[in-house]
C-alpha cells in the first residue's frame, strides 16, 4: 500500500468537508444525469413577526428532501404543519421533482406524514436509542 496517513477529527474544517463533497459530486456526475440542486424554506410568522413554524428542504436528483419541519407547540393542531409541507412541495414542483422524501422518529410525526400521503419505505430501529427512525416518501402529483 502507498504511504498514506489517516487523520481523524471531531470538528473537521469546512474546506475539508467541501473538498470531499465536491469530489463525490464529480464522481456522481459521471454516473447520473445532472439535476439542479436548490435549498428552500417556508417560514410562518405570528402577528409579532416571530417564527412559529418552518419547513427546510433541498431539491437534488429530482427529489425534494424535507430535512426540517417544525411548528411551535402552541400553534399545533391548526393545519400549519400540513400547509408548510404543501408549500415546500409546491416550491419543489418548480424543479420538476418526481417525489418528496423525509425522515421522522417514532416520537415525532409519523402519523402526520402518513395522513399527508407519505409511505414508509425504511426504518432503523433503536435510532435514537429506544425509538425508531422512519424514512418516508410520496410521489409528486402531475397535473
Amino acid at each position: 500500500m502507498a504511504d498514506v496517513r489517516y487523520q481523524q477529527t471531531v470538528d473537521p474544517a469546512a474546506a475539508d468537508i467541501e473538498f470531499v463533497r465536491q469530489r463525490l459530486r464529480s464522481f456522481n456526475r459521471q454516473h447520473t444525469r445532472e439535476h439542479p440542486s436548490q435549498s428552500m424554506a417556508v417560514l410562518v410568522r405570528d402577528g409579532e413577526d416571530n417564527i412559529i413554524g418552518g419547513a427546510i428542504g433541498e431539491v437534488a436528483w429530482g427529489w425534494l428532501y424535507t430535512d426540517l419541519l417544525w411548528v411551535d407547540e402552541q400553534w399545533r393542531g391548526q393545519q400549519i404543519g400540513r400547509e408548510l409541507l404543501r408549500r415546500i412541495e409546491r416550491m419543489a414542483d418548480d424543479y420538476d421533482v418526481v417525489g418528496y422524501h423525509l425522515s421522522t422518529t417514532s416520537f415525532q410525526a409519523l402519523d402526520f406524514y402518513r395522513r399527508c400521503g407519505y409511505e414508509v419505505w425504511g426504518q432503523l430501529d433503536n435510532y435514537p436509542p429506544g425509538f425508531t427512525n422512519y424514512a418516508l416518501a410520496r410521489r409528486a402529483q402531475r397535473a
